[in-house]
């Protein structure tokens, strides 16, 4: 069964002010030349001043925007493959996992910050589920997207300990009109059909201002089934999302540039395949754990299991040179909601519970008699536990930077940061009739309409102070030193009722909890140019992740944490950037080893005379260590070849037995080998036209799922054996036609339809099984694009 979609009025709104515009007024554009063989030169802002990627002593990459737009990089997903050593763990557009450098135990708390130009985006605060929430932002109208590899903390703070990936958006042009529409769609293997619409004008406001405005809508096909719900492609969704930018050019020296920010990210279903899992025996899976229970892309549910994001970033940003410096003031309100519902009738109740003795919906169907009134027409005596969750994030941030001109001896910035960070988060567990999907309505009575309702709420603060001191001894050497102080204030506390706590005898259970810490953050970096075409650098460099209070139960006993600390990171790095054969070759490589210690972990803790709870602890220390790599060559006009990838050895060097970590066991998630070969020819093919085709292959090796524990006897926790996922190789093609204004591609991605697993976890299908994330299907799709 199909539902009916809503079109967004967006994709109208954003384009009726350029179809306004008479084509005799549009700037006429002459038609693109083929790709010369010199390497195209990238400036970015990863240290915070506008510099050459060449001359940036850390592993960076930058995308511009013709990648953006010619490899169809559109979202999170699609950028894995431009990253060294960047790993993706995506059960759904929007509830994604960053790692960089293998930094990933499976803990609430993300490792890698997002940044929307200048401004922090999603949690700083684990309460809030901050790991998997990575801000996952179409690429449209993009200057270009930046991951820093390697802790983040001297210039970013808390949070970045892994990396940073940072949204660089086009500001307005004063100079000029401009606007461009472009329309496409796609079509998935063993899936539906879909269609996108996308728009950009640029307004000069006189002679020193201007306005830029940009949108996009599209729909995101469906491919999983639930034949048990009767529904096809049940993981359909749709993005949209506005980006409005004005710029005052006051003086030659005074700007201001004011940016929002804000898009919906929706989606009604996950994209889990049931796999035979464990079944019960997490201790001795049996050999074909991975193998679909019903076909590749089939899932079973008792329940729809939609999820929603809205996303919004509003900032200023004021620039002043003052002759022998600048000066920057950013502030910025940022928002993230999220609202989710998962079928948590086949989870287990306990771990190690089985299939009729211990999943919830075994409890639920023994309670509903006693708490629900008669079920409706049609429903069966067995119930059904779905889980809401409600996620509201408020950041409010403040950062002051100064800094002396570029080519100095010595070089300098100085900043101040505060961030304030609100969050609520709602969970309820509401019981629904088999197979009617209604909720029961349980009497106020009994504590309310849900088994459990919690909400937690939490605030974070943070301030900081940072400085980066860069000396020329020469024109060849240079050192640079960083260092950041910040202070944390949290505060959470939480409230409990429903049916369970007023069978338990306290309809209304509350608790609470504080926490603060201060940390010092440093980096040390010495340069050497041993020609204008060749730099090598070094770089110790240290991260954190703020720590925070525990959101326990009322009774939790004294032996368990109140309050979780920082872990931190320290990263030795050794690169070198060269440009070779007149700037055809270039050449950037990293080695890095990484220490991680006092690792925030997710435990379960069993308290007897209770169903247990988890909660954020600190525990063993890992290592990370490997080589980058990104290769480019333009061996002919027209004709270029990218190499990029990673060797990742990344594990733990000591034990975590209460997340079921044991010494020498690979981080969750993270290939120890992965690679990309891209390569693109453009060609002159009639009148103003250029042609263009392309291809990447792209390879992930195999990787181990999350760590996981099972109760054993006396309380103590065994470790489960993790599979290994296997690895997998992609190929995606494109090829099209372009001049200054037209453009059109056809693409095709995933070309060999391959069935790469990207997660896996033991979740609770109805036989008890497990689930997989497969790669997206082979997926066929066309682009038109038209610039004034």
């Amino acid at each position: 069964m199909h539902r009916s979609r809503r079109v967004s009025s967006l994709v109208p709104l954003i384009f009726a002010p350029v179809a306004a515009v008479p084509a005799a007024q549009a700037e006429e554009a002459a038609g693109p030349q083929p790709a010369g063989t010199a390497l195209q030169e990238i400036v970015v802002t990863a240290q915070k001043r506008a510099e050459k990627l060449h001359d940036v002593p850390m592993g960076v990459t930058a995308i511009t925007t013709e990648e953006l737009d010619k490899q169809q990089l559109v979202s999170l997903a699609d950028l894995q493959s431009k990253v060294p050593g960047l790993s993706l763990t995506q059960t759904a557009p929007g509830i994604t996992r960053l790692t960089l450098r293998g930094q990933n135990v499976g803990g609430v708390g993300s490792t890698v910050t997002t940044y929307v130009d200048d401004t922090p985006f999603g949690s700083s605060n684990a309460l809030a589920n901050g790991f998997g929430f990575s801000g996952d932002f179409d690429t449209w109208d993009l200057q270009r997207v930046e991951v820093l590899r390697g802790p983040q903390g001297t210039l970013y703070g808390a949070g970045s300990e892994g990396g940073l990936l940072k949204y660089v958006t086009n500001p307005p042009d004063p100079t000029k009109f401009a606007a461009a529409v472009q329309v496409g769609g796609e079509d998935v293997s063993h899936g539906e059909s879909a269609g996108s619409g996308k728009g950009m004008i640029n307004l000069p406001i006189g002679e020193r201002g201007a306005f830029r405005l940009s949108g996009y809508s599209a729909t995101l096909p469906g491919y999983i089934n639930d034949p048990s719900l009767g529904e096809k492609d049940i993981n359909h969704g749709h993005r949209e999302g506005v980006r409005a930018a004005l710029l005052f050019n006051f003086t030659d020296s005074l700007s201001l540039r004011l940016n929002a920010v804000s898009q919906e990210l929706q989606t009604d279903g996950s994209a889990y395949t049931d796999v035979v899992g464990a079944t019960n025996l997490l201790l001795t899976p049996p050999p074909n754990q991975l193998q679909p229970q019903s076909g590749d892309f089939n899932q079973q549910r008792f329940i729809n299991e939609p999820t929603t994001f809205r996303y919004g970033i509003y900032s200023a940003t004021l620039n002043w040179n003052i002759g022998w410096g600048t000066f920057t003031y950013i502030t910025s309100y940022g928002t993230t909601d999220e609202n989710g519902l998962i079928d948590q009738t086949s989870a287990p109740a306990a771990p190690g519970a089985g299939p009729g003795t211990g999943t919830f919906g075994d409890v639920v169907t023994t309670l509903l008699p006693f708490v629900s009134p008669v079920p409706p027409a049609g429903a069966t005596s067995v119930a059904g536990l779905a889980e809401t969750e409600v996620i509201d994030i408020r950041k409010w941030t403040q950062e002051l930077r100064l800094a002396s001109a570029a080519g100095q001896t010595l070089e300098w910035q100085l900043g101040a940061f505060y961030t304030r960070e609100s969050s609520a988060l709602d969970q309820t567990l509401p019981l629904f009739y088999i197979p009617t999907q209604v909720f029961a309505p349980l009497t106020q009575a009994l504590g309310g309409p849900s088994l459990e309702n919690a909400s937690l709420d939490a605030r974070y603060r943070e301030w900081a102070g940072f400085a980066q001191f860069t000396y020329h001894f020469s024109p060849q050497w240079d050192l640079a030193l960083g260092g950041r102080w910040s202070e944390n204030k949290q505060s959470a506390s939480e409230a409990v009722s429903g049916v369970l706590p007023t069978l338990q005898g306290t309809p209304l259970q509350l608790s609470s909890g504080d926490s603060s810490d201060n940390d010092f953050t440093y980096s040390i970096a010495p340069r050497w140019h041993v020609s204008s075409d060749t730099m090598v650098y070094g770089r110790i460099a240290t991260g954190y992740r703020a720590g925070g209070p525990n959101d326990l139960p009322f009774n939790a006993p004294p032996s368990v944490p109140r309050a979780y600390q920082p872990d931190k990171t320290t990263n030795y790095e050794l690169g070198v950037r060269s440009d070779l054969l007149d700037k055809r070759l270039s050449i950037d490589v990293a080695a890095f080893l990484v220490d991680w210690k006092q690792i925030q972990l997710f435990e379960f803790i069993q308290v007897a005379g209770t169903p247990g709870f988890g909660i954020n602890a600190n525990g063993g220390t890992a290592r990370s260590k490997g080589l980058e790599w990104t290769l480019g060559l333009t061996p002919a006009t027209g004709l270029a070849f990218t190499l990029t990838g990673a060797y990742v050895d990344a594990y733990l060097t000591a034990p975590a037995p209460d997340a079921g970590g044991s010494e020498g066991d690979r981080l969750p998630f993270v290939p120890k080998w992965s690679t990309s070969l891209d390569g693109a020819y453009t060609w002159r093919a009639f009148d103003d036209f250029n042609a263009f085709a392309g291809a990447t292959w792209s390879y992930i090796g195999s990787r181990f799922p999350d760590f996981g524990a099972t109760p054993g006897a006396g309380g103590a926790f065994q470790p489960e054996p993790r599979p290994e996922l296997p690895s997998y190789n992609s190929v995606n093609l494109r090829a099209g036609l372009e001049n200054g204004r037209w453009a059109f591609e056809l693409y095709c991605k995933n070309a060999g339809d391959t069935r790469g697993i990207t997660d896996y976890g033991n979740v609770g299908s109805p036989n008890y099984g497990g689930a997989v994330v497969y790669v997206v299907p082979r997926t066929l799709g066309a682009t038109a694009t038209v610039r004034f």
